[in-house]
């Protein structure tokens, strides 16, 4: 079997050799509507991001913003679902064998559709997951953790601003794939990140791991992707922004490939930004 932790790992070693930071996308599964998503994807992997994270749509998605959120209703209005979003998944998988795939949701979802069965799912196709609302060292973190790892997939473990140092130390220990730091309390997209705080987190982090940090919520448009290319973050997330932009371009238009060839010009104009 393929180890597909190896896979973010060769994206972080090759950046780091080449002195540069992971640009790190993020869509909503569904949106604008399921094959528009699938397309989008497949431009956003074109446009040179590192690892992509696709969003399984949940109707009370706590942590997610405004805009996030109205893409997460739509899809499910649109009848989008788990086993949809993992099919999507596949497809992106298929057009391109090396960018990093990580999918993000709520444990809600993954219980209705079962914990076994959805690590077997996307073996072979996602390298990580994140699961927003799920506290470590709790039984349904055990039982994720358990059924990915034998399909070899990084259960991706997040710190935020509220996370004692003693804490950051127990979280870390047996953290795989990379850490995803979270820079602001509260909702993604909603207040920007204060770059000195930010640093901050991220040198407590790497007190205690080797492996890569990433920096996410509050990076929303070009201006803060410059001021984190000289944070101590391996790397970016940028979500909110990029589903604004699907947002604006699809109200413009309904050719799904107008709609892709703009968000990614748009991604290769950050990661221009991010790695200058």
């Amino acid at each position: 079997m393929t180890n597909l932790i190896n896979r973010i790992q060769k994206i972080f070693d090759k950046l780091k050799d080449e002195n540069k930071k992971a640009f790190i996308s993020f869509s909503v599964g569904g949106y604008p509507d399921e094959e528009s998503s699938l397309e989008i994807a497949k431009a956003i992997a074109d446009s040179g991001s590192n690892i992509h994270e696709i969003s399984f749509p949940h109707a009370e998605a706590q942590a997610d913003g405004p805009i996030i959120q109205l893409a997460n209703i739509e899809s499910i209005n649109k009848g989008i679902n788990l086993k949809k979003i993992i099919n999507i998944a596949k497809e992106i998988r298929n057009h391109n064998s090396e960018i990093g795939l990580c999918m993000m949701g709520y444990l809600n979802n993954l219980f209705i559709y079962g914990i076994e069965k959805f690590a077997k799912d996307i073996s072979g196709t996602i390298d990580a997951v994140i699961c927003v609302d799920l506290p470590s060292d709790v039984v349904e973190e055990k039982q994720l953790n358990d059924a990915l790892k034998k399909e070899n997939i990084a259960l991706i473990k997040l710190i935020t601003p509220t996370t004692s140092e003693e804490r950051i130390k127990d979280i870390v220990k047996n953290a795989v794939g990379f850490i995803y730091s979270v820079n602001v309390e509260g909702q993604t997209g909603v207040k920007s990140a204060d770059i000195d705080k930010v640093n901050s987190q991220i040198e407590k982090i790497k007190k205690y791991t080797k492996i890569p940090v990433v920096s996410g919520f509050g990076i929303k448009n070009e201006e803060d992707v410059k001021v984190f290319s000289n944070s101590k973050a391996d790397g970016i997330v940028l979500g909110s922004a990029i589903v604004e932009k699907i947002q604006k371009k699809s109200l413009e238009t309904d050719d799904k490939h107008i709609v892709a060839n703009f968000i990614k010009d748009y991604c290769k104009e950050l990661i221009k930004n991010l790695n200058k």
